[in-house]
């Protein structure tokens, strides 16, 4: 990895070179990981969020069906 910049050989990007560089050893910083789990935390909020707003809209439309009944 030229630079040791994370564009691995010839720029083409991590995990694409001979496994020599630090992709090949995962190298664990505690302010990196905390950064990534909260990013990843915020991401299954928002899909959660979306998930139970479209079991309301499910639910409404079986309300909806079963008064027509």
């Amino acid at each position: 990895m030229p630079g040791f910049n994370g564009t691995g050989p010839r720029g083409m990007g991590p995990m694409t070179g001979g496994g020599r560089g630090y992709c090949a050893i995962p190298v664990s910083v505690p302010e990196t990981e905390l950064d990534f789990l909260k990013n990843q935390a915020r991401g299954l909020t928002e899909q959660l969020e979306q998930i139970e707003a479209r079991i309301k809209e499910l639910e409404a439309m079986r309300a909806k069906s079963a008064e027509r009944s």
